[in-house]
């Protein structure tokens, strides 16, 4: 119920709730690498991108991730590979890929258009 007459500056001063979810929490199941990732990804994406739902595909993409970073560092291509893949796979769904995000048909309105030069001006 709305307040009658004058608000007062304690009511003025509250916070407006802008209706963006709380970010995701890294399930207690991520190593400690793989939660410092998790968290970089949901604060480098709109709050309103991932819903809690996303969770278990977000877990699987970051361990993804993080076992690709160690297969570079053992030199174990197999195991790289197959990571990799994954997580592409995971990316694509999760709509962290650039080919999931842009539309191909908007994609070129995006592209700052340079000058045109006349071919008589060369």
């Amino acid at each position: 119920m709305l307040q009658r007459g004058r608000k007062s500056a304690g009511n003025l001063a509250l916070p407006r709730v802008d209706g963006t979810p709380p970010p995701l929490k890294p399930p207690t199941c991520l190593r400690n690498a793989e939660r410092k990732l998790f968290n970089e990804l949901i604060a480098a994406c709109d709050p309103k991108h991932f819903v809690e739902s996303d969770l278990p595909l977000l877990a699987s993409y970051v361990q993804a991730t993080v076992m690709a970073q160690n297969a570079v560092r053992d030199r174990d291509i197999a195991v790289w590979e197959k990571a990799v893949r994954v997580q592409a796979t995971l990316a694509t769904r999760l709509r962290l890929a650039p080919q999931a995000r842009l539309d191909p048909k908007t994609l070129a309105r995006r592209v700052p258009q340079s000058p045109r030069v006349a071919p008589w001006e060369l």
